[in-house]
């Protein structure tokens, strides 16, 4: 204790200086005193964290506006999601079978027979009827030395025309006139001007499609390509326009771009593609898109491609039928019942006479310019590969529907057909969806549906064919939970069986 008062004391001779120690005292002990000074400023270090917290303070400000524009649109998407019109397909119109038509109860004619004869009046103003024993002759003479058009008439000789006498008691009379002309190299000048008019007015639906990818040559140089497919609008959602193409790999381009029928392009984007069909629905904004072009282009008239007497009648092919953009060809149906099977959908195609190119593309359209088909490759026989033909557009206006609306496809599972007359009845298989496969790892496999069930209903609709099977899929959504109703053989016969079985969607 005495050792530290005397240090203190020694050390800090200033606590003791009123009452031990005098001034003099402390002057001796100087030097173990002490001044505080202040530090001082240093501008230049003072000039560099200003500088410093200024650029943090602009990265951190930059960094907080690229983040909010990435997600604020995602946030403002997910709490006030963007309303768009519903887009809807018109389903075909019911097709007149012509080998059943009414006949005319005034004249007991078919529609068919007066279309192909020509009734004039007689003096008496009235309409007669055409005896079934009246027999036409018809003279034809030889074109005049000028080669001049000839025109003749003939008139029913040695004949018994029926007299019809109406309440007033007038006789009438009718009389057939035949018509032959002689076609020149002027009408078929005419009859492909009107052709060329009809294509002319279809074009302006179809656009160019663009998928634009980035590649790396031999030295490692990176440059741009991209493939170019012809595109058909279908509708609008009053945000976006929506083109329908065949081309499966435009959702892994860069960017995609969309040329109209007056030249001018606009940018893309992908609504929805379908994998197995390669069909995509391409939008454009809308906003995007200058007035003029919007007057220019039209969206396209879809036609019934299931009428029985397509076979044989005048096509003509669109857009790069022959590998060349922009192309034209002409020709005929050849068949519309030729089917590629798909996951729960069976697609009919059109085969056409018209030699095209293997990596053709565009739409095929009848003479009043209804699209009936979009050209697709594959799918056919080798010697016919090079042959034109298209997916039947009855058979996808359900799908097209469905991309353009941005939903998915609901997938159950199966390959499938019809059930034939003759195996309903030498078989005694009931009448529905025959399930010819069922897809590995499927919802349809996991739910226990087995290769040779006979579907007969789907929820609460009735099956009595693979197409109402088709269609009833297509009303349903991934995440449903489908009722799925089959009949299958066993020792007794057929016996029935019903699973729940989850939809998931379409890959």
């Amino acid at each position: 204790l005495l050792r530290s008062v005397f240090l203190s004391k020694f050390l800090n001779p200033v606590l003791f200086t009123g009452s031990n120690m005098s001034e003099e005292n402390n002057k001796d002990y100087e030097f173990v005193t002490e001044t505080i000074k202040k530090k001082p400023l240093n501008k230049k270090r003072l000039a560099v964290n200003t500088i410093k917290s200024i650029g943090m303070g602009i990265v951190a400000g930059l960094t907080a506006c690229v983040i909010f524009a990435i997600f604020a649109p995602i946030i403002y998407e997910k709490i006030n999601p963007e309303k768009f019109d519903l887009v809807s397909i018109p389903e075909d119109e019911s097709s007149v079978n012509t080998s059943e038509v009414e006949p005319d109860e005034e004249t007991n004619l078919t529609q068919e027979e007066k279309v192909n004869s020509e009734i004039v009046k007689d003096d008496g103003g009235v309409e007669g009827e055409i005896p079934e024993t009246n027999e036409i002759e018809e003279e034809i003479s030889e074109p005049d030395k000028n080669n001049t058009e000839v025109k003749e008439q003939t008139e029913t000789d040695n004949t018994e025309n029926k007299e019809n006498t109406d309440e007033t008691g007038t006789d009438n009379t009718k009389t057939l006139i035949i018509q032959k002309e002689e076609i020149t190299l002027s009408d078929y000048k005419k009859l492909y001007r009107d052709l060329s008019d009809v294509a002319n007015v279809a074009k302006r639906s179809l656009t160019k499609v663009r998928g634009v990818t980035e590649s790396t040559d031999w030295f490692n140089n990176p440059y741009e390509t991209g493939d170019v497919s012809s595109g058909l609008i279908v509708a609008d959602n009053g945000k976006e326009l929506l083109i329908i193409t065949n081309a499966n790999d435009l959702d892994t381009s860069k960017e995609i771009e969309v040329t109209f029928c007056d030249g001018k392009t606009n940018k893309g984007k992908v609504k929805k593609a379908d994998k197995s069909t390669g069909l995509v629905v391409v939008a454009v904004e809308l906003e995007d898109i200058e007035e003029s072009t919007k007057d220019a282009y039209a969206t396209a008239k879809l036609g019934n491609s299931t009428i029985p007497t397509l076979n044989g009648t005048p096509i003509i092919a669109l857009g790069a039928p022959l590998g060349i953009e922009d192309s034209m060809a002409v020709g005929t149906v050849t068949s519309n019942t030729r089917v590629i099977e798909y996951a729960d959908s069976n697609i009919r195609y059109i085969t056409t006479d018209i030699y095209g190119s293997v990596e053709g593309s565009g739409v095929l359209i009848d003479l009043d310019g209804n699209v009936l088909g979009i050209i697709f490759q594959g799918g056919t026989k080798q010697d016919t590969k090079n042959l034109i033909h298209a997916y039947s557009i009855s058979d996808i206006k359900q799908k097209i529907e469905k991309l353009s609306n941005g939903q998915d496809v609901a997938y159950l599972g199966i390959i499938g057909t019809d059930v034939t007359k003759s195996a309903m009845e030498e078989l005694e298989v009931p009448e529905g969806a025959y399930v010819k496969q069922v897809v590995v790892d499927s919802p349809a496999m996991n739910g226990g549906i087995q290769n040779g069930d006979v579907i007969v209903k789907l929820g609460t609709t009735d099956i009595r064919s693979f197409n109402d099977y088709r269609v009833a899929m297509s009303k349903c959504q991934p995440g449903d939970t489908a009722m799925v109703t089959v009949k299958r053989l066993g020792k007794d016969g057929y016996v029935e069986f019903s699973y729940e079985i989850y939809l998931e969607a379409l890959k």
